[in-house]
């Protein structure tokens, strides 16, 4: 998306964006770090969590870099 788009109509298009950029790397930490056996959310729950840690971090990207633009 970087190469052909570089203005955002909306939130949900910008929520896309940063699935695609951020919230996959969320998803991969997943196997290196581990989910401990007595954790009492359910696996679905984690994922769901981890991508919504990738979309975080990218808002704060684009955020920061907003501010140094």
């Amino acid at each position: 998306m970087d190469t052909w788009k570089m203005r955002y109509d909306n939130y949900e298009e910008l929520e896309l964006y940063c699935h695609y950029v951020a919230s996959t790397v969320g998803l991969m930490i997943i196997p290196i770090a581990g989910i401990s056996p007595e954790h009492a959310n359910s696996i679905e729950t984690i994922y769901e969590a981890s991508l919504s840690m990738g979309l975080a971090n990218q808002l704060t990207n684009i955020l920061r870099d907003v501010e140094e633009e």
